[in-house]
């Protein structure tokens, strides 16, 4: 009786162990399909704000606050800095806007984007997830 005992917790156990796996599988696959979505509206506003600041005829004046960029929260950190590589010959070369883009809901993405006004360059620095 005791064994039969021990094999129905076993067998209990084992369902518990099935039912956490399932369930831990599900949130996996949610939050790569959250990633995913978030990185590809990183990549869309990105590639939206690029096109505006190029379009733009002086893209000193925009107010990144007011930015009409659904689902892109653009932050202005440096309006205008020193590139990596100062040209002392060519001033308007050290040109360099610093923005900061946040995108996504539950995962979220914050990046560091260069603009070099002179070139009309727009870079991804760096990115990182944020969670709430």
């Amino acid at each position: 009786m005791s064994l039969l005992l021990y094999l129905a917790w076993t067998v209990a156990q084992l369902e518990s162990v099935l039912a956490l796996e399932i369930q831990s599988q599900a949130i996996q696959v949610r939050y790569q399909s959250e990633f995913e979505k978030a990185e590809a509206l990183l990549a869309h506003c990105e590639d939206r704000l690029k096109r505006l600041l190029i379009h733009e005829s002086d893209s000193a004046k925009i107010d990144f606050n007011s930015l009409d960029l659904e689902g892109c929260r653009p932050k202005l950190i440096s309006n205008f800095g020193n590139s990596a590589t100062p040209n002392l010959n060519n001033p308007q070369m050290t040109k360099v806007r610093w923005i900061e883009m946040e995108v996504g809901q539950g995962i979220r993405l914050r990046s560091v984007l260069r603009y070099q006004i002179t070139s009309q360059q727009l870079s991804r620095i760096n990115w990182q997830i944020l969670y709430e």
